[in-house]
């Protein structure tokens, strides 16, 4: 029995580093995505300032052709002042001349406010495409690395699977059937009886079933979670 146990104490070891790497492969690739969303994000950013600094543009052509057509038309409109003769007709045109003067005021003063908030964006623009800058390369090679590392790990994962799948040809059916079973959970399998307290679930085992464990006679589990109970000497040599 002591020698089964050694040898699903090893397999047990090649376990533990899949379900490492496996928590590792599920792990990175979140990692990697956080990365790319926060790239995304940046980029997002920019995008929608220039979309401002265009609309910006686009008002500021706006207000200039309605001044200009303004001053066209107060333009024509003193000229005709010159040619009238009736007052009233005078005085009318003098009103509508007043009030494309006071129009004209307030589109100055909205192409003054555009200018101001175009000037705003395109400095912002200017120091946000700084700093990503600055920031998008570091962030590239992090994702470049953990690309690396997720290669790598599931390497290693595959020649440790192979390594596995070679080793439980030599164990004993019986006591692999039982194992595999209980490492549907998680790893690891065979935990110590440190005393009368399960090494896993830290609950207290009977007198008896720790006498039995032991004697390294059977294959013992405990009551509570159904682990493999090895004295503790025995994952202490290990």
């Amino acid at each position: 029995m002591e020698e089964k146990i050694t040898q699903f104490l090893e397999l047990q070891k090649i376990d533990i580093e899949i379900a490492d790497f496996e928590k590792t492969f599920e792990n990175l690739p979140k990692e990697i995505q956080e990365l790319e969303f926060k790239i995304q994000s940046e980029i997002k950013k920019i995008d929608n300032l220039k979309e401002k600094i265009n609309t910006y543009e686009q008002d500021m052509k706006n207000h200039n052709s309605e001044i200009e057509a303004i001053d066209n038309k107060i333009s024509d409109q003193e000229e005709k002042l010159f040619s009238i003769s009736s007052t009233r007709e005078f005085e009318a045109l003098q009103k509508e001349t007043g009030d494309l003067k006071r129009l004209k005021i307030e589109k100055e003063d909205l192409q003054i406010k555009t200018m101001e908030s175009l000037d705003e964006a395109k400095k912002s623009l200017s120091e946000m495409e700084e700093v990503f800058k600055n920031d998008i390369e570091p962030l590239k090679t992090q994702i470049n690395s953990l690309e690396t590392e997720l290669k790598e790990c599931n390497e290693k994962r595959e020649v440790l699977k192979i390594s596995r799948k070679s080793k439980t040809k030599e164990l004993d059916k019986e006591f692999l059937t039982q194992y595999e079973s209980l490492l549907e959970d998680k790893p690891p399998v065979i935990v110590p009886a440190i005393g009368e307290t399960c090494g896993e679930c830290f609950l207290t085992i009977p007198p008896q079933t720790y006498i039995k464990v032991l004697q390294k006679n059977e294959i013992v589990n405990c009551p509570h979670c159904r682990k493999i109970l090895i004295p503790q000497e025995t994952t202490s040599n290990e």
